[in-house]
């Protein structure tokens, strides 16, 4: 279908391409297989109810000058022609592009207005949120309707794809349609789930991951290489489908680190089909939600090594004030973990402080939303 079909004569969309408006797009958590959706294994994932906002203005001219408020940082560039990148994750440039190439592009320029309340680089996908966000906004710059799958695969797109990265769809679609999703990876598939949970606490470790990308990469070609073995072995083997329990009667003695993380990824595989069944009631239960949790935690910090050690002394914490499953989140090294504390929010986020974290307490949040300023 054309995208010029789907320019609206009148009604919200039309008014934002000449007014001022405001977008939304909130972080996430990922609950149940971290590390999987860039593998082609499905995922559940949360947003949550920390977001990346962008005011818009219309300008007269034609350039585009962004003010990013918490970075203290400014651009400008021109509408009239492909915009060039300045750094290798050059976002709200990349949205403006990716969107042009499909026809989408504004009639004037605009000034826009960038702040949030997500933690950068703490694993709960602060630039998903933004990509997000901007293509949202761009939509409503050029009054152009997009459907919530569609703003989330041009998100990806301009993060991930255009700069040769790692990573997969999954936060754009929890950042783009918002509550818990499942996500079917063979066909991108994006299913809501039921479930009504109870708050969650995120413990920021203030550990600044070094290369998330790189990690990405390094987790992903291990793991990939890995496949192809066992592919040699077993030749029926599909990553999807083939049991974890027969990759490891493969093993002759102690399995090479490669092994475990490859084994991992089946194993993660496994738990988030469990999820899958538990978090489509609607309410589900929180002790074995949280039993489940930690699970998933001990397979990514054993297997996959992917916590430190400030981060498990939060999560004790966390469990000592009566949190019922902890997990890291994002790619690990640092970042951020989160704690599932069902009632005990305040002790739990207290707790997590004491041991040198900085904690949020998060609802489950809503998509991406645009809406008019006055």
């Amino acid at each position: 279908m054309k995208h010029n079909s789907r320019r609206e004569a009148a009604g919200l969309l039309s008014d934002s391409s000449q007014s001022s408006f405001l977008v939304s797009a909130p972080g996430r958590v990922c609950l149940f297989g971290e590390h999987s959706d860039y593998l082609g294994l499905d995922v559940i994932a949360a947003a949550i109810s920390m977001s990346i906002e962008i005011f818009t203005e219309p300008r007269e001219d034609n350039l585009v000058q962004v003010r990013y408020i918490d970075l203290d940082e400014f651009d400008v560039f021109s509408l009239d022609s492909e915009i060039q990148y300045r750094t290798q994750r050059d976002y709200i440039r990349s949205a403006f592009n990716v969107m042009a190439r499909r026809g989408i592009s504004p009639k004037h320029g605009w000034n826009l207005e960038v702040r949030g309340t997500i933690p950068i680089a703490a694993g709960l996908s602060s630039s998903s949120a933004l990509t997000v966000a901007a293509i949202k906004a761009i939509s409503g710059m050029a009054a152009c309707k997009l459907e919530t799958n569609e703003i989330a695969l041009y998100a990806y797109e301009a993060e991930v794809a255009e700069f040769g990265e790692s990573g997969g769809t999954m936060d754009h679609y929890a950042s783009s349609i918002g509550g818990i999703i499942h996500v079917n990876t063979i066909n991108n598939k994006v299913s809501k789930l039921p479930a009504e949970l109870d708050t969650f606490v995120i413990g920021d470790s203030g550990e600044k991951k070094k290369d998330t990308v790189g990690d990405l990469r390094y987790i992903r070609s291990t793991v990939e290489r890995e496949y192809g073995e066992i592919g040699k072995m077993i030749k029926s083997f599909n990553r999807r489908e083939t049991q974890a329990l027969e990759v490891q009667k493969l093993r002759r003695g102690v399995p090479s680190k490669e092994r475990r993380m490859a084994e991992a990824t089946l194993r993660n595989r496994d738990l988030t089909r469990q999820a899958l069944k538990l978090l489509s009631q609607l309410t589900p239960d929180r002790i074995e939600l949280g039993r489940m949790l930690k699970e998933h935690h001990e397979i990514l910090r054993d297997d996959l090594e992917r916590s430190t050690p400030k981060i498990e002394r939060m999560i004790s914490a966390a469990y000592d004030a009566g949190a019922l499953g902890c997990k890291i989140n994002g790619s690990g090294g640092g970042g951020s973990m989160m704690a599932y504390a069902s009632k005990n929010e305040q002790e739990v986020a207290a707790s997590i402080e004491a041991a040198g974290g900085t904690a949020y307490i998060v609802r489950v949040g809503e998509g991406v939303t645009l809406s008019l300023r006055n």
